[in-house]
């Protein structure tokens, strides 16, 4: 299962073929002098103190009065911590994509810093560029609305523009664990890993996360692992909107015997009183981050930079923002039934409505709850018959849609 060994899936496993080289001069795009955007989102910009500061007035007003309403419903069990991964919440603060598309917005520079680490013969060389591939995608998670939480089942294929291919399944509903494969043109690496998403209530915010192994394989046997830090989003009820990463993420090469270890916002500046008093005082911004890669467990390398401007190791500038577009993976045109686009609630809200995407996603959180409690009694012919009744229900709904149109309200 997710706490022991990874769960088997749909996907075959990676065949590690002859290495070719990827033309990276001909696959990245500078980025473009007419987007004056910081770092290509509207209304995100740089908090006083770092970190991503949402501005979009309509949605801090719409999420604020989310957050005001389950503080209202939940009481002393958000201020406590209780997770909220499971709470379920209104599609008008969600974005049309499915939380397994969303994992890809973290791998948005796979292309160019995986074929790069690929590339290298020197070790130490590669497991820099395998620590710029996760540092570059993290100013790209930086979304102010929420994407919908995977069902059971639920999978996602897509191809980069070098070739890579992606596989994502969603293997677990409670706890909700994502499990996915990444496959390098021509065999050149492999990343597959799964992850356990986290988040609870803090005063004024949010902290959660991803937890689980990510490895990085290359032809050679040499396997990376690393971890993800943590997310913190402050100011949703007062203050600024601030999202940003935290605690300690660690690299390892137990081949060549390299580890790494960095710190987000190794100062604190993320706390109330340090923002309070950073104007007065040297903390460094919440962005910033430090650490160290050691070889034989001494040091050979410091390691800093800020998440929304660049990564150094010394004084060498291995990623640095704004330099590149960043990789938007393809679907795939021929794709599983289980697909995330296909989800009725998520192509309501693409086609803008509203109130068939909150009545879809209802049903399918129903769907799931019942098939759960029937799995946890364990009544599987049970749970597969009532699994059938709900599908060919769904597809009559789906029918009458199509000839008569959204249902009328009464009095309407």
């Amino acid at each position: 299962g997710p706490r022991g060994q990874p769960p088997s899936y749909f996907l075959p496993r990676g065949v590690i073929m002859s290495e070719s080289k990827v033309s990276l001069k001909k696959l990245v795009k500078p980025w473009p002098e007419s987007d004056k955007t910081e770092f290509g989102f509207e209304d995100v910009v740089r908090g006083q103190y770092g970190g991503c500061k949402f501005v979009a007035k309509d949605g801090l007003s719409l999420n604020r009065t989310v957050i005001t309403h389950l503080v209202s419903s939940m009481g002393k069990n958000i201020m406590e911590g209780k997770s909220i991964i499971n709470i379920s919440l209104p599609v008008t603060i969600f974005e049309p994509r499915s939380f397994l598309q969303r994992m890809t917005d973290h791998w948005a520079f796979a292309p160019l810093y995986l074929n790069k680490a690929a590339m290298a013969k020197d070790p130490v060389e590669r497991f820099k560029w395998a620590i710029a591939f996760m540092i570059s995608g993290l100013h790209n998670g930086c979304r102010q609305k929420k994407p919908f939480n995977p069902i059971l089942g639920e999978t996602f294929q897509a191809t980069y523009p070098d070739g890579t291919e992606v596989f994502l399944e969603q293997v677990s509903h409670h706890p909700p664990v994502s499990q996915y494969e990444l496959f390098g043109p021509n065999g050149t690496w492999k990343m597959c890993g799964f992850n356990e998403y986290r988040a609870s209530f803090r005063p004024n915010g949010v902290v959660g996360g991803q937890y689980g192994p990510n490895k990085i394989e290359f032809q050679d046997g040499t396997v990376i692992e690393y971890t993800m830090p943590q997310v913190t989003v402050s100011g949703m009820v007062i203050g600024d909107w601030l999202f940003y990463w935290t605690g300690t993420t660690t690299f390892v090469d137990r081949k060549n015997n390299l580890t790494a270890e960095i710190t987000f916002d190794p100062d604190a500046a993320n706390s109330v009183i340090s923002y309070a008093t950073s104007f007065f005082s040297t903390k460094s911004p919440c962005d910033y981050f430090k650490g160290s890669l050691k070889k034989d467990g001494k040091e050979i390398c410091p390691i800093e930079g800020c998440w929304l401007a660049k990564l150094k190791f010394k004084e060498k500038v291995y990623w640095r923002i704004r330099q590149y577009l960043p990789f938007t993976p393809t679907e795939l045109e021929k794709t599983l039934p289980s697909h995330a686009t296909k989800r009725e609630d998520l192509v309501a809200l693409l086609q803008g409505d509203v109130e068939l995407s909150q009545t879809e996603k209802k049903r399918l959180e129903e769907k799931q709850r019942a098939d759960r409690k029937l799995r946890l009694q364990g009544d599987v012919e049970l749970s597969q018959t009532e699994k059938k009744r709900l599908e060919e229900k769904q597809r009559a709904d789906r029918k009458l849609r199509k000839e008569h149109g959204p249902a009328k309200k009464e009095g309407h």
